[in-house]
């Protein structure tokens, strides 16, 4: 596969947490999708680093193209939520920051977000910035594991 097409499929994650914010009211199909999409993006992660490895990219590398998005999004998150007041916040930035992660299954990693709050059973600011880090680290190991998994699937291949 063509590097400008690999690089163009990290932003899978993104289009991936379009759908779901903008599908996620609708009866039914909305609650579905929240949790399937995910998933199936977790898969879609594990074969894409497959397929960074095969291109022949070094670990380090691919792990930073193929994320890119997700450290890019993390990093104006934090900008637009952390380092700004709230009168100067762009809302579309503040959007877009956060369709990576909503592309990654997250109903499985509140409550590990939350033991960032002061206060037991709390949703507040920490917790929804640990949200986005702990989104963008399981991306990363995910997309890691794939690398890895390939790297090692051509080395016994070569073996034989």
């Amino acid at each position: 596969m063509k590097k400008r097409t690999l690089v163009l499929l990290a932003l899978v994650p993104v289009a991936v947490g379009v759908v779901v914010n903008f599908t996620l009211f609708v009866p039914v199909v909305g609650p579905l999708l929240f949790f399937l999409l995910p998933l199936a993006t977790t898969v879609f992660w594990v074969y894409l680093g497959g397929r960074y490895a095969c291109a022949g990219w070094n670990a380090p590398c691919a792990i930073l193209i193929g994320n890119a998005m997700g450290l890019l999004s993390l990093a104006v998150y934090v900008w637009q939520y952390v380092l700004l007041p709230d009168e100067n916040v762009n809302l579309f930035l503040a959007a877009a920051s956060q369709m990576f992660s909503a592309a990654t299954p997250t109903y499985l990693f509140g409550r590990l977000a939350m033991l960032f709050e002061s206060q037991p059973n709390y949703i507040g600011e920490a917790t929804a910035l640990a949200l986005q880090v702990i989104a963008v680290l399981y991306m990363i190991a995910v997309f890691g594991f794939g690398y890895v998994w390939e790297k090692k699937k051509a080395v016994h291949s070569q073996l034989d």
